[in-house]
C-alpha cells in the first residue's frame, strides 16, 4: 500500500520506517508538500503537532477526499509547563480534523502510545490494544488490518466523537512515563 505521512517528526519517521519493514511504500511530507504526498497516497496518516492538525487536514481535504486518513494527533498544550489538552470532552481534535476534511474517512489511532511502539510493539505482556474510532466502518476495517499486521490488537470505540475520550488517554500515558522514567508502555484491553 502507498502510505503518506503528513509530518516529518518522530511519529512520521517511526511509522514510515515501520511500514516499510512490512512492505508498504511510504512518503513523508513536511510543510509545503502535504497535498502532493496526500494525493500520491492510498492511505494518509496525519502526524503533525496537534496545534497544526486542523489546518493541515483542511489543506489536504481535496487530496484526501474519499481516502482513509489516520489521525495520530493529540490536542496537547504545554504552555503551563505540564501537558494538558486544548480541547476536550465536549469536542475533540479528532472531530475537528473530520470537520476540516468532511469527505475524508478519518480514523483516530496511534495517539495513545509512543512512537517507539507504534509498529511491531514488543512488550512482555503480549500485543497491546490500539483503541480506534471513526465514522466509516470500512475505513476502520482498513486501519484494523494495518494495525493487526504490524503487531496490534484493535478495539473499536465507535464514532469519531470517541476521540473525546481517546485523547485524554494520551495524558495518562504521558504521566505514567514521567513517573517511571520509561516510555515503552502501552494499554491492553482485557476481555
Amino acid at each position: 500500500m502507498r502510505i503518506g505521512l503528513l509530518g516529518s517528526g518522530v511519529v512520521g519517521q517511526a511509522l514510515s520506517s515501520g511500514y516499510q519493514r512490512h512492505g508498504h511504500e511510504t512518503q513523508i511530507a513536511g510543510r509545503g508538500s502535504f497535498a502532493d504526498v496526500a494525493g500520491w497516497a492510498e492511505l494518509v496518516v496525519l502526524a503533525v503537532a496537534g496545534s497544526a492538525a486542523e489546518a493541515v487536514a483542511a489543506e489536504v481535504a481535496a487530496a484526501t477526499a474519499g481516502k482513509v486518513l489516520i489521525d495520530a494527533t493529540n490536542p496537547l498544550d504545554h504552555s503551563s509547563g505540564a501537558p494538558r489538552l486544548f480541547v476536550g470532552f465536549d469536542d475533540s481534535l479528532g472531530e475537528r480534523v473530520q470537520r476540516a476534511a468532511p469527505e475524508t474517512r478519518v480514523v483516530k489511532a496511534y495517539n495513545i502510545v509512543g512512537n517507539g511502539s507504534m509498529v511491531d510493539p514488543q512488550l512482555p505482556g503480549g500485543p497491546p490494544t490500539m483503541l480506534i474510532c471513526g465514522e466509516d466502518d470500512a475505513a476502520k476495517a482498513t486501519v484494523t488490518g494495518l494495525l493487526e499486521s504490524t503487531g496490534w490488537e484493535v478495539a473499536d470505540l465507535g464514532g469519531i466523537e470517541a476521540s473525546r475520550y481517546l485523547e485524554p488517554m494520551c495524558l495518562a500515558w504521558v504521566l505514567y512515563g514521567v513517573r517511571t522514567g520509561g516510555w515503552d508502555h502501552a494499554f491492553k484491553l482485557l476481555r
